[in-house]
């Protein structure tokens, strides 16, 4: 809830009858009555409610926290309460909630606003292409609904629209592999690697990643070729792994002979990841002992990646089986 609800007036909940003020906007410039959002079902517009009260005798109050948990926004055009394909949260989420700019949400001034009105924002959504009027509702306590979407004389008529558009796709031609070498020996060597995505040259942030089936509570490994049947040709064990947005480092076992030679140990080492802003990272390491005990896993990875937009795009990480390096596809 609004943290102006602090500092609302004290009033009995049944003393109030009706609404003064009614308003739906953006928090955006004053007068914006239409903004555009990707039709994702990630990206979010903040919308404005603002609402006073009056009592029986016309005396202006703010609502209590009571009449402001039955807000709830509508359809204009109807008067029903809005549902799919739209969503509607009480929290922002972590993604740009502006076409242009730096994303960064401007509020509007609280002094712009009479002192006995509260603003509530929520935060809308949408998951296909759609343009939609949205205004709000309340219940007051005599159990009277009020609607923003009155036009008759003493009514409320207030609305704003919203236009869901298509989100901007990019092929994996707009996404760039990015290779450093932490280390390199002859028996082991560590790569980490950066997907990032750019256009025209400049770097469109990337937020998360998602893959079909992948659970990265089991594990980040996307690939290993535990033992190279067939040659002795160096590398003997390849592994990839993927870092999820919130780890700091990942551990990569690799393996090498025991002391006395009588078989396979792993030794771990510990790569610092995530350590460049808005791009996915990767580690792969390489050493010259096989390990026939661990499980190959070879296949392209299905990746789906979040643009700072909340729109996914989706390819295929690949090993290439003489290089070695990371592609995709």
């Amino acid at each position: 809830m609004d943290e102006l609800l602090d500092s609302a007036s004290s009033v009995e909940r049944n003393q109030i009858v009706g609404v003064t003020k009614f308003e739906v906007v953006f928090d955006s410039a004053p007068g914006t009555a239409i903004k555009k959002i990707y039709a994702n079902g990630r990206m979010q517009a903040r919308v404005v409610v603002c609402i006073s009260c009056h009592d029986s005798g016309g005396k202006e109050f703010r609502p209590t926290p009571e009449i402001l948990e039955t807000l709830k926004l509508i359809e204009y055009l109807g008067g029903a309460d809005l549902g799919s394909p739209w969503s509607v949260s009480k929290e922002p989420n972590k993604y740009r909630h502006e076409m242009s700019g730096t994303g960064v949400r401007v509020r509007r001034d609280i002094g712009e606003f009479d002192d006995k009105v509260v603003r509530i924002e929520r935060w809308v959504s949408c998951e296909q292409l759609d343009e939609k009027r949205i205004g709000a509702a309340i219940t007051l306590p005599n159990g009277r609904t009020v609607k923003s979407n009155n036009s008759s004389p003493g009514g409320s008529d207030s609305y704003i629209t919203l236009e869901a558009i298509a989100p901007v796709q990019y092929g994996h031609e707009n996404f760039r592999l990015t290779k450093v070498e932490e280390f390199s020996g002859t028996e082991r060597s560590i790569y980490r690697w950066y997907l990032g995505l750019y256009i025209g040259g400049a770097k469109l942030p990337l937020t998360g990643w998602f893959s079909p089936g992948f659970d990265s509570n089991k594990g980040a490994k996307i690939y290993c070729n535990p033992w190279r049947s067939g040659t002795w040709e160096l590398p003997q064990y390849i592994v990839c792994l993927i870092a999820e947005y919130y780890h700091k480092g990942i551990v990569v076992f690799l393996p090498k002979d025991s002391v006395d030679r009588s078989g396979r140990v792993l030794q771990n080492y510990v790569i610092d990841v995530n350590d460049r802003p808005g791009e996915v990272s990767l580690v792969q390491g390489f050493s010259g002992w096989g390990d026939r005990s661990v499980p190959a896993l070879t296949d392209p990875f299905a990746i789906t990646v979040l643009d700072d937009f909340g729109t996914g795009h989706s390819f295929e990480i690949v090993t290439n089986p003489s290089s070695f390096e990371l592609e995709l596809k």
